[in-house]
């Protein structure tokens, strides 16, 4: 039988006081209790009188002392851990524990980290936990480290809730974002219906619009034909059948402005200017039932905007004002300078109100206060896309104003369209001085088309501009000719049949890197163009006339001329 333990006074009555008092010491390294030193007994005494999660690792074996608190952490290391050596209880993460109570005893500084992370055994299987730990250095009376005193507490579920909500976070970002990606492409396909809606409802009126056109060319080319020696008359009828032919370009080019999408070009607008030349089509949109009436105070006032988009706004307002309006009524549209100082929305400056009235149903506060929401309308399905107004909005502001809605129910809407002031000149302002007769420089001009007209037409047009042309009815064609010829400006057609016109300037560049090159392009081509332009490239949005081909020759002649 062996002897006693020895029961000093000073262990708690708790569980693991029990421990203390019944742990045969004798086996420990470190010996029975009363054989402690005074450094020892006093950092247990202390340390099973805390609430805190302590363990005390002594001596240089570290044998391991701890509290009530700490029992826990280790499951089913307690109790045999309790007076041995760490590294028997703790092998798993000795290589890791080891070198962090060394360095305490070693050099007497304090440890601490946060959120620790340690892969431990207690339960039957081995997990990787967290702790806040303080590692610190307990002193002997001799002046030396007795042991390391550790003060920790788990974090392991908190660590593990944050980084599952870090995780549901990014699921959900993800989520956001793919659902953000869907709606987008719901919305460039939804705006593209909403468009193409616009469209189909000016069809109708277009398709008249354009058989009268064709019948002022027609006409006026017929009777030039018939009476070739009456000059006075033959300049009369050519200006007629010129005037036509504009109006038809003017309206395919509204009509290919609407049908695809484009970013927004934000450029000086004659607004005045630009709300004559749309009327014709509201007209023509809104049908006969709807009378529309303007009244525009600024003349020669310019403001920022995309034209295309200000003039698709509009046309959104006026479809809206006729629905308003099912048994016919009148549009009013009216453009005002207003100075505006202390808005709410706007810096202070210059802007024009460009409003839309109409005489009709009206709306609620309610409605009116959503009526620029994405998908929001109060029509039927299938009679609006709800993106008309939202598109209002965004332009505006795009364009660096805003818009905003007066309506009473029964009594009509006014819909304004705030439009910052500018004092640049709009593109057909910014037009250079052409050439008079006899001052255009001598230059080559090599013009590349697939269309015998459009090849016969620009030639001409350069003899009679005194430039000297050479034509190419491809883009191989043109590639050979550049290998015996260089000339001052390439014309280039875009579309065209096995080489188009950005492959001709991309390979034409290689060779003659300062070369000039203007675009004659259908509107539906301009974004590829865009993609192979420069600072010596022009286009020429067709069909064109000779002072426009005049214009660009002379401007890139004088930029090449500036270079040189």
């Amino acid at each position: 039988m062996g002897a006693a333990p020895l029961r000093p006074i000073g262990f708690p009555d708790t569980p693991l006081g029990d421990h203390y008092r019944d742990a045969v010491w004798a086996t420990s390294p470190l010996g029975p209790p009363h054989c402690w030193s005074p450094s020892l007994a006093t950092t247990v005494a202390m340390m099973l009188g805390a609430d805190a999660q302590i363990v005390l690792f002594w001596g240089p074996e570290f044998v391991a002392l701890y509290n009530d608190a700490y029992a826990p952490t280790i499951g089913d290391k307690h109790p045999k851990a309790l007076g041995r050596p760490a590294r028997e209880n703790w092998a798993e993460l000795w290589d890791d524990l080891e070198p962090l109570l060394r360095g305490v005893r070693e050099t007497g500084k304090t440890f601490s980290a946060k959120d620790r992370p340690f892969y431990i055994e207690r339960r039957g299987f081995g997990e990787t936990v967290y702790f806040d730990v303080s590692y610190s250095a307990v002193p002997e009376a001799d002046g030396g480290v007795g042991g390391v005193l550790c003060i920790v507490s788990e974090t392991t579920e908190r660590v593990r809730a944050e980084a599952a909500l870090r995780e549901l976070n990014g699921t959900l970002e993800q989520k956001v974002a793919e659902r953000t990606r869907e709606l987008e492409v719901v919305h460039a396909a939804l705006r593209q219906a909403q468009k193409m809606e616009a469209v189909g409802r000016l069809t109708g009126g277009i398709a008249h619009d354009f058989n009268n056109l064709l019948q002022g060319i027609t006409g006026s080319l017929d009777l030039i034909s018939r009476k070739p020696d009456d000059p006075g008359r033959v300049s009369r009828w050519a200006g007629a059948g010129l005037k036509a032919a504009e109006r038809g370009a003017r309206l395919a080019s509204q009509l290919l402005s609407f049908s695809r999408t484009q970013k927004l070009e934000i450029a000086p607008i004659d607004i005045s200017k630009a709300v004559d030349g749309f009327v014709d089509m509201l007209r023509r949109s809104i049908g006969p039932t709807i009378q529309i009436r303007t009244d525009l105070k600024t003349d020669g006032l310019r403001v920022e905007g995309d034209q295309v988009q200000l003039e698709m706004a509009v046309l959104n307002l006026a479809l809206n004002a006729r629905d308003a309006m099912p048994n016919g009524g009148e549009i009013l549209i009216t453009t005002r300078l207003r100075p505006l100082q202390g808005d709410a929305e706007l810096p202070d400056g210059d802007y024009v109100e460009l409003a839309v009235k109409d005489f009709g149903t009206g709306m609620t506060p309610e409605v009116a206060e959503r009526a620029f929401e994405p998908f929001f309308t109060t029509k039927e399905t299938g009679k609006g896309t709800g993106l008309g107004l939202s598109q209002v909005y965004g332009t505006l502001h795009q364009s660096g104003g805003t818009v905003r809605i007066d309506s009473t129910p029964g009594a009509g809407t006014t819909v304004r369209l705030y439009l910052r002031r500018t004092d640049g000149r709009s593109r057909d302002e910014q037009q250079p001085r052409l050439p008079a007769a006899g001052e255009a420089p001598q230059a080559t001009v090599l013009v590349v088309d697939d269309d015998p007209d459009v090849r016969a037409f620009l030639k001409d047009s350069l003899d009679s501009l005194g430039y000297e042309p050479i034509v190419a009815d491809d883009g191989a064609a043109a590639l050979r000719t550049l290998e015996r010829v260089i000339p001052d400006v390439l014309i280039l057609d875009f579309a065209m049949p096995g080489m188009n016109g950005a492959e001709v300037a991309r390979q034409a560049r290689e060779r003659l890197p300062e070369l000039p090159i203007i675009f004659a392009s259908g509107y539906s081509e301009s974004a590829a163009v865009s993609s192979v332009q420069g600072e010596r490239s022009r286009i020429l949005h067709k069909p064109f006339r000779v002072a426009d081909l005049q214009a660009a020759i002379a401007e890139l002649l004088k930029s090449a001329a500036g270079r040189s």
